[in-house]
Parts: structure tokens; C-alpha cells; sequence
């Protein structure tokens, strides 16, 4: 192994993201469209001015990504009690969302190549990204975990990264942060002479020249660089 140990971020680096979020908002749209007998369009305009208020309010935080928020706010918005409707709609969403959450290939692999020798390092609230540790088997794998709720700020924010080697007791130097999100994931951890691997299964273009960011598109180019 080329390192000691790795920082792993989940949201779409170990799954794709849009297409479980995809399924989830479907299940919440069907959901007021029975119940409340509202137009699709306007619900799904609800929820993104509820989503971008949520996060202009509470930008750089975990409460930022939290669904519950979204839910709460956009049942304001159409004037449904949010009491009885937004702990029902995050649910709705997030259990649908789990069930069509599917690792990319070669996880796997590199989860075994570095088992107990990996640290998460995730925006988002504790509970969910529990949730989804479990339902992809993370916990056989990894022995800690940062969130963006346990450290106050979403990366790139120094504190993230740094708490992560704190958990692991290793230097910067030592460890490798592999990512989908290039200015959170790769430019947060490599402002740490971290170094990196941007897992850009997305074909997204950036211009960098930096020989400690390694690209690649899928877990079988990443195994060959760790």
C-alpha cells in the first residue's frame, strides 16, 4: 500500500447520488401530488426555493444539506402543516432514497485493500450518513468518520481534514483523500499537502497542475495509483 491510510468521502464517490436522489424526490412529489392534489410543477418549485432558502440561510453548514429543512420550508410554502407532513416527507425521501443507493464498481476492492485504515470525511448530518455507512457495509471497512455536523463547517474547511487525521493519528503525508467534488474533496485537502485523488466519473473539466492530484474515472484507475 502506498499510504497509510485513506480520507473517503461517500456522496457520490461511492454511488451515485443523482440517481438515488432522483427516486427519492419522485416518492415525495407522488406523495403531495395524492395527498394534497397538487400540481407536480409547483411542488418541485417549492421544493428547490425551499432547498436554496435552506442553504443561503445556513450556508457552509450540515443543517445546510438537512432534507427535514427542505421539507419543513416547503410545506410552508404550499401551505401544508408542516408539523403533521415534514418528518413523514423526509422520511419518504430518505428511506426511498437507501433502497436505491448502489456502490460503483470496484468499492469494494479498495474498501478490503485498506480495511480499518480508512477515515470518512463527509458533508451532511451524522444520523443519515450513519444510515447510509450501514446500508452499503461502510462500518466493516472504515474505522471513523468526520462529518460536516461534528466539525461546524462543510469542506473544503481546513477542520474537516484536519479532524480526520487526528482521528487516524497520522500526518498529512501519509494519507491520500480520494473524492468526487473538486473543490471540496481535492483543493480542501490538498490546501493540507494531502494528497489526492479526484474520481471524476462525471468527465468534469478543471485546470490544475499540481503531481499530488491524481484523476481518475473509475475505482480500478484509483486502485492503481494507492
Amino acid at each position: 500500500m502506498k499510504y497509510k491510510a485513506l480520507l473517503l468521502d461517500i456522496d457520490n464517490t461511492l454511488y451515485d447520488y443523482n440517481i438515488s436522489h432522483a427516486y427519492a424526490k419522485k416518492s415525495v412529489v407522488q406523495h403531495c401530488k395524492t395527498e394534497f392534489n397538487i400540481d407536480e410543477a409547483i411542488i418541485l418549485s417549492a421544493y428547490e426555493k425551499a432547498r436554496k432558502k435552506v442553504h443561503n440561510e445556513l450556508n457552509e453548514t450540515a443543517a445546510s444539506h438537512n432534507r427535514l429543512l427542505y421539507f419543513q420550508n416547503m410545506c410552508e410554502m404550499l401551505t401544508i402543516n408542516p408539523i403533521q407532513q415534514s418528518l413523514k416527507l423526509y422520511n419518504i425521501y430518505w428511506d426511498t432514497f437507501l433502497e436505491n443507493i448502489t456502490p460503483f464498481g470496484g468499492v469494494y476492492e479498495l474498501l478490503e485493500k485498506y480495511q480499518n485504515k480508512i477515515c470518512l470525511v463527509t458533508d451532511l448530518t451524522a444520523h443519515i450518513q450513519y444510515r447510509k455507512i450501514e446500508k452499503l457495509k461502510l462500518n466493516k471497512y472504515c474505522q471513523s468518520l468526520v462529518t460536516s455536523e461534528e466539525a461546524g463547517k462543510d469542506k473544503p474547511n481546513p477542520l474537516m481534514f484536519k479532524l480526520a487525521l487526528q482521528k487516524l493519528n497520522l500526518k498529512s503525508s501519509e494519507v491520500c483523500m480520494i473524492g468526487d467534488n473538486f473543490k471540496k474533496d481535492i483543493c480542501g485537502a490538498n490546501n493540507l499537502n494531502i494528497h489526492t485523488i479526484w474520481l471524476n466519473h462525471e468527465r468534469k473539466k478543471e485546470s490544475y497542475n499540481d503531481s499530488t492530484i491524481k484523476e481518475a474515472k473509475t475505482f480500478k484507475e484509483v486502485l492503481d495509483f494507492v
